[in-house]
């Protein structure tokens, strides 16, 4: 979570006199920090129950919280894939177009900050901020 902060801070800094809301990544963000305190607690709860008595019981929680963490894990795809590479479903890290060797926090958004910047055309910004709600709607989901 706080890497995602710090991606968005450097996004900020980026497109800093540019008319881009990132207030819905933000948001999304935020709301994702506090169902993870959540999903923390439980697995914390799971584990200082280890008696073999409520191993059936926690068995079941354990269950649960995997099948909550893996399609959280889902939602941060998007079936359109990242634009230009489509074949690239997560929207939360991935391999931009300018360094397709390492993975980068909201690839996506890089990408179109990066053409945005050498295009500075109103349509290109838009797109970054199309890219900012894309993100934020997949975040949201999880």
């Amino acid at each position: 979570m706080f890497e995602s902060l710090l991606s968005v801070e450097n996004l900020e800094d980026e497109i800093s006199n540019k008319d881009i809301n990132l207030s819905p990544i933000l948001k999304s963000i935020k709301e994702l920090e506090k169902a993870a305190i959540k999903i923390k607690d439980q697995i914390k709860e799971i584990e200082a129950s280890k008696g073999w008595r409520t191993w059936k019981e926690d068995q079941m929680k354990v269950r649960d919280v995997n099948d909550r963490l893996m399609m959280a894990e889902r939602a941060f795809t998007d079936r359109d894939g990242l634009f230009g590479m489509t074949w690239y479903k997560h929207l939360i890290y991935g391999p931009t177009k300018h360094n397709d060797y390492g993975s980068q926090s909201f690839p996506g958004i890089d990408d179109a900050v990066e053409v945005a910047k050498n295009l500075q055309t109103a349509e290109s910004w838009h797109r970054v901020q199309h890219e900012v709600w894309r993100v934020s709607r997949v975040i949201k989901h999880a």
